[in-house]
């Protein structure tokens, strides 16, 4: 089976997207290797992310670049030119990863999956870039064979708000990263202790600094625990919400002493450091990235404190804490953290529910869709 991939510059970038397009096609290939998968793109090879060249090595994979509107790049989704292409790739099926698909496929052979991961489109703010989104998912999802959503949520919202089968929407659940699984030398811990001046116990928050990511609430959580050695650790960019507000914050609540910042942590060090943690805090889970963290946080073998919402329940199982007020949290953390045989039945329950987003769960599930679109293009053709 060939299986295209269209999603403008989704697997070049360094957004949600990209990242969700990156461990699928790297989940497929690993999992499904004897398959051929394409990445259309208008945009050159050397423009391409460094971490999608681990994909790019193996045979299975190529990028192509669409033959029609080449030279107009926000235009290469338009008109029959990259399902020619298609065609002449041999592909079976199109997969438009960013919510669009594209407009020549109506009247192509070619079935197509349209991914929707945010199907409302609300981490894209507001304005015609929201409402223009909105247009081209609505198209594309009236000649998709099938939708895929990242949630429950996601697939109600579908449902809810697009004209489509409910039949024809299914949810198919991301994967933790591969580096999760790796071992970490005993003595890296102290290097990297040493190398970003992490203190000996800690909280961590990694993600944005951004007031809509709620980020206070990890400042709030390490307030309410009663051990006074534990401090917290965030990683991220610093913004100016974060130096006026998070560091104001962090004086009010007597908190200064027992705060880190750190502004970029190199990736292959970032499994060592979620190890190193006593927790994992996410504030918020409405986000297909920080749903990815938590699973990823899981994986690593971490305690993962999250507000309660029907996303954070979805992935999170009854391996994660949840609460409704970060003092609430707190407790939760506290009872664990004085408790070693609890913490290890609950440290058990998260790596148990963490199975249920392994790369091979991921391609099965993927490559279930493609074939049954197949199968079913050629019963009715």
């Amino acid at each position: 089976m060939v299986v295209g991939y269209g999603g403008k510059k989704v697997i070049l970038e360094n957004d949600d997207l990209s990242y969700y397009g990156r461990i699928l096609v790297r989940a497929l290939v690993k999992e499904l290797p004897d398959n051929y998968y394409i990445l259309y793109t208008p945009f050159n090879l050397e423009k391409t992310n460094k971490k999608l060249m681990t994909v790019l090595n193996d045979d299975s994979v190529r990028v192509k670049f669409p033959r029609n509107y080449i030279h107009n790049k926000e235009g290469w989704y338009k008109g029959k030119g990259v399902m020619e292409s298609a065609k002449g790739h041999g592909v079976n099926v199109f997969h438009g990863i960013d919510g669009r698909l594209p407009s020549g496929i109506k009247d192509s052979s070619i079935p197509g999956i349209l991914t929707l991961a945010d199907p409302l489109f609300n981490e894209c703010g507001g304005g015609l870039k929201r409402w223009l989104m909105k247009r081209s998912a609505h198209q594309a999802s009236k000649v998709a064979k099938r939708i895929v959503t990242l949630s429950q949520v996601a697939r109600q919202q579908v449902i809810d708000n697009y004209d489509v089968n409910p039949d024809n929407v299914e949810v198919v659940y991301p994967c933790f990263h591969e580096s999760c699984d790796e071992s970490v030398p005993e003595n890296m811990y102290d290097i990297l202790r040493q190398k970003y001046h992490l203190p000996e116990r800690f909280i961590l928050y990694k993600g944005r600094m951004e007031e809509e990511d709620d980020i206070a609430d990890a400042l709030r959580v390490l307030r309410g625990l009663e051990d006074r050695h534990i401090s917290i650790v965030m990683l991220g960019y610093r913004t100016d919400y974060f130096d006026k507000t998070i560091k104001d914050l962090a004086h009010d609540l007597n908190l200064f002493h027992r705060f880190k910042q750190v502004d970029k942590v190199h990736h292959t060090d970032l499994t060592a450091i979620v190890k190193m943690a006593e927790a994992v805090v996410l504030p918020r889970t409405a986000w297909m990235r920080d749903r990815c963290k938590l699973i990823n946080a899981q994986r690593t073998g971490a305690i993962v404190v999250c507000r309660d919402s029907a996303e954070a329940r979805e992935y999170g199982g009854d391996g994660a804490i949840y609460y409704n007020t970060p003092e609430e949290g707190a407790t939760q953390l506290e009872d664990l953290l004085n408790n070693d045989a609890a913490r290890q039945q609950f440290l058990e329950r998260a790596r148990e529910n963490s199975e249920r987003f392994t790369s091979k769960v991921l391609a099965d599930n993927m490559m279930h869709i493609y074939r049954s679109v197949l199968m079913h293009r050629r019963l009715y053709k």
